[in-house]
C-alpha cells in the first residue's frame, strides 16, 4: 500500500479473483449506498440528533459526562464511544465523527502519545473540517448525511482503497454510480428525506429486473480478520496495549493498530 489502511481487504480479494477468471474491466456499486441511504447512518444519526439535541445545548455537560463515563470505565463494558454521546451526539458533525471516527479525540494520547495526538488535531480539526462539508447546509437529515458520506467516508476512504486493491491485481474498477449527472438527478429527491432505497435504481431500466434481484436483502462483504487478530501470531502486538486487550474494544481499533504498526 502507498498509504496504511484498515480497508480494502474485501476488494482485495474480489480483484484477486475477477483477474484470475480473465477480466481485466470490472463496474462496482461503489456510490450507490451514499445516494440512495443505503447505510445505517441515514436512520440512526437523525435519531441520535434529534434525542440529544437538548442536553448538548447545555453548557460543559457533555464534557464532564466524557470524563466521569471514562473515569469509571466504561469502555471495560461497552462501545468507548458511548462516553461521547452527550458531548458529540447533539448534531450532525459530532454525531458523524462518533460514527465513523475510528478513535474518539481524547482516547489518541493512549495511541500515539501526546505530542502527536495534540499536533494532529490541531491541524486536522475534525468537527470544523465535517461542519465545513455542510457549508451550505443541506436542509434534510438525508441529504446531510449524503453530503458527509460522499465527502468524507466515500472519497477519502472507499474509492481509495478500491483502486489500490484493484490495481494491485492490474484490475480497473470503474464506478457508474459516483457521477456528476446522477447526483444532479437524484438530488431533488432528497428534499422527502427518504428515498425508495434501491429500488430508485432498479426498476430505471426498460427492462425490468427480476424480483429476486430487487427484493434481495442488503448484504455486506466481510473478511474474517476479527478471528485472524486472534489466531495469527504475527498480528498480536495490540496485546501489549491495554486499551485493545479489553475484551469489548472493537476488532477494527486493533487492526488498525497492527496495520499502523507494520
Amino acid at each position: 500500500m502507498d498509504q496504511p489502511t484498515i480497508d480494502g481487504i474485501n476488494t482485495w480479494f474480489v480483484s484477486k479473483a475477477a483477474r484470475e477468471l480473465g477480466l481485466k474491466v470490472a463496474i462496482s456499486g461503489l456510490g450507490g449506498d451514499e445516494l440512495f441511504g443505503g447505510y445505517p447512518s441515514f436512520r440512526d444519526l437523525p435519531l441520535c440528533v434529534r434525542a440529544l439535541a437538548f442536553p448538548a445545548r447545555i453548557p460543559g455537560l457533555g464534557a464532564l459526562s466524557r470524563r466521569l463515563l471514562t473515569s469509571l470505565g466504561v469502555a471495560r463494558f461497552v462501545n468507548p464511544k458511548i462516553a461521547g454521546l452527550l458531548q458529540y451526539g447533539g448534531n450532525y458533525p459530532g454525531a458523524y465523527l462518533l460514527r465513523r471516527g475510528l478513535f474518539m479525540p481524547w482516547e489518541l494520547k493512549a495511541v500515539l502519545g501526546g505530542y502527536t495526538t495534540r499536533l494532529g488535531l490541531r491541524r486536522l480539526n475534525p468537527l470544523s473540517h465535517i461542519e465545513n462539508l455542510l457549508r451550505p447546509q443541506p436542509k434534510t437529515s438525508f441529504a446531510k448525511i449524503s453530503a458527509l458520506e460522499s465527502s468524507l467516508y466515500m472519497r477519502n476512504q472507499l474509492l481509495r482503497d478500491t483502486d489500490w486493491a484493484s490495481m494491485a491485481h492490474s484490475l480497473e474498477v470503474r464506478v457508474p454510480l459516483v457521477d456528476a449527472k446522477l447526483l444532479s438527478d437524484v438530488a431533488p429527491l432528497t428534499t422527502k428525506n427518504r428515498l425508495p432505497f434501491k429500488h430508485v435504481l432498479a426498476n430505471s431500466p426498460s427492462l425490468r429486473l427480476p424480483a429476486k434481484v430487487v427484493e434481495r436483502p442488503k448484504t455486506g462483504f466481510t473478511t474474517p480478520i476479527e478471528t485472524w487478530l486472534r489466531s495469527d501470531s504475527r498480528i498480536q502486538r495490540w496485546r501489549r496495549v491495554p486499551a485493545f486487550a479489553v475484551d469489548t474494544c472493537p476488532w477494527a481499533r486493533r487492526w488498525a493498530f497492527e496495520v499502523a504498526a507494520a
